[in-house]
């Protein structure tokens, strides 16, 4: 589990654009909820849609970053990453309660899962 979060050995250059475009997806979900949210949309679809969203946006992101460092730290580059999606989600959902842990949760589990999924199987070319 300590391993994780040390960037040691990490491409420093592929950890900023992970960072980077979680803060840029996170962002642009978020406007786009408000967005629902205020046309009138139905509360609880927005909130299952936006969980949605922010499970498979750091998903891809991590995948992606994982295959281009090719390093086997994959989930490394998905945990570290997706912090800045959870950045943006606590400081505007911060006041809603429990929606933005969960949100948290679901960032944090999609970009370990998408970057698990770029780990080593079999023999190594």
């Amino acid at each position: 589990m300590k391993s994780l979060f040390d960037i040691r050995g990490t491409n420093g250059w592929i950890i900023a654009l992970s960072v980077a475009a979680n803060l840029v997806w996170s962002f642009f979900a978020m406007v786009g909820a408000l967005y629902l949210l205020d046309t009138g949309g139905d509360t609880g679809l927005v909130q299952a849609g936006l969980l949605l969203v922010e499970f498979i946006g750091p998903f891809l992101i991590a995948l992606y970053c994982g295959w281009t460092a090719f390093d086997d730290r994959g989930p490394t580059y998905g945990i570290v990453g997706a912090l800045g999606s959870v950045f943006i989600i606590l400081i505007t959902l911060l006041a809603s309660g429990g929606i933005a842990i969960l949100l948290s949760v679901a960032v944090l589990a999609g970009g370990f899962n998408g970057g698990a999924l770029t780990r080593y199987r079999g023999r190594r070319k």
